[in-house]
């Protein structure tokens, strides 16, 4: 469903000075799957422009700020200009911000503050470099650019990493889409029902034969009068694969073997490091692992934003999928997302990630990737 999402992007600037600059990113965000919003759509409003703004933030998936060489007009009743008030309100609303600084040696001075009213042009300057300073150091996606060109070759792939990482109750997707997504479960849900009801059919004649050879053999012991030391005995591992629970289930025939591994705290070394850091990690974060699959890219594997993978190399993203797949099999973590894409730690899970960070020493206040060449990962 990824791929025929669109995601809403509010595009906040200065605008005399950043007229051109809007407008491609506007183009460049309708070629990445994004519909774009701006003032540009603003018209007449019974609500005060101030509403109308912050309604539209809400209902937007990402916030994509430009820094010209304006700082614009103040919001006297708070004492900051209204991009900053943006800018203020999607960070608080939670709203993940991506940010694109035009660097100040290619600004012309036409393209500056001259000032207005109380506030000179120096004024301005000393704001704009301030609110600068903040969205650089505020956690936000940063790219830098020259001029129009520079705009485009930065904005793209900033655009295209943002969906990367997406929550999965962003975007907006075709009613017909989502029809089909629904259809093709529920065709899963019978052709998973339909296989179900064949292994129990197959378990039932599995039962009817062993029925039938026990009502054989009573009749060959009958005829031929065996004694008690030539009479077949059934063996406790025979019993154990005839009968078996699993929960409050009763599993009639052999089935598969379900074991999983137990690991203590004296065991902790016996975990391949790739497992033990990824589970790690997700509990020290918020208990989640996203499997991402993109077509343009091998499937990458993160966790609360923490990078494991070295490189996009197939045999790299094999590495970590194998990692998350072993965490699986043992019960440690469980998938919860629809199409396999979001993982959760199991309460198993946390306990044997406290216990793998403490055995191995494992820093999470490092990131992955520089903590792992401590183990020669």
């Amino acid at each position: 469903m990824t791929g025929k999402r669109k995601f809403s992007l509010f595009i906040s600037s200065t605008y005399e000075d950043l007229k051109e600059e809007r407008q491609a990113l506007i183009g460049v965000a309708l070629e990445n799957g994004f519909i774009p919003v701006g003032m540009e759509q603003f018209h007449g409003a019974p609500a005060d422009q101030w509403t109308v703004i912050t309604k539209i933030i809400d209902d937007c998936d990402f916030y994509l700020l430009i820094v010209g060489g304006r700082y614009g007009s103040i919001d006297e009743s708070v004492n900051i200009s209204y991009t900053e008030k943006e800018y203020d309100y999607a960070k608080s609303k939670g709203i993940p911000v991506l940010v694109l600084i035009k660097n100040p040696s290619s600004i012309t001075e036409n393209k500056k503050d001259e000032g207005y009213g109380k506030y000179d042009k120096y004024e301005l300057m000393k704001r704009l470099d301030a609110f600068r300073d903040k969205v650089k150091n505020d956690g936000n996606t940063v790219a830098f650019f020259d001029d129009l060109n520079g705009l485009k070759y930065e904005a793209s792939p900033t655009l295209q990493n943002a969906i990367k990482f997406a929550n999965d109750s962003a975007g907006w997707v075709r009613y017909k889409d989502v029809s089909d997504v629904i259809n093709e479960e529920a065709e899963g849900r019978i052709k998973a029902n339909t296989e179900f009801d064949d292994q129990q059919q197959r378990m039932l004649e599995e039962m009817r034969e062993l029925l039938t050879g026990f009502g054989s053999r009573l009749t060959e012991i009958e005829s031929k009068q065996l004694s008690l030391e030539e009479m077949p005995v059934a063996t406790k591992q025979d019993i154990d694969n005839l009968f078996r629970a699993e929960g409050n289930t009763l599993i009639i025939g052999e089935g598969v073997n379900s074991a999983k591994p137990v690991v203590g705290k004296d065991d902790v070394g016996n975990i391949p490091v790739d497992s033990a850091f990824l589970l790690v990690y997700a509990a020290e974060g918020n208990g989640q692992i996203l499997k991402i699959k993109t077509l343009s890219s091998p499937t990458q594997i993160t966790t609360f934003g923490k990078q494991f993978m070295s490189d996009d190399s197939p045999r790299e993203s094999a590495r970590w999928v194998e990692a998350l797949d072993r965490l699986v099999a043992w019960g440690w973590v469980k998938p919860v997302g629809y199409k396999g894409e979001i993982f959760e730690l199991t309460g198993t899970g946390y306990n044997k990630a406290e216990w793998l960070k403490e055995g191995m020493g494992i820093d999470t206040s490092r990131e992955p990737l520089d903590e792992l060449q401590e183990f020669g990962g």
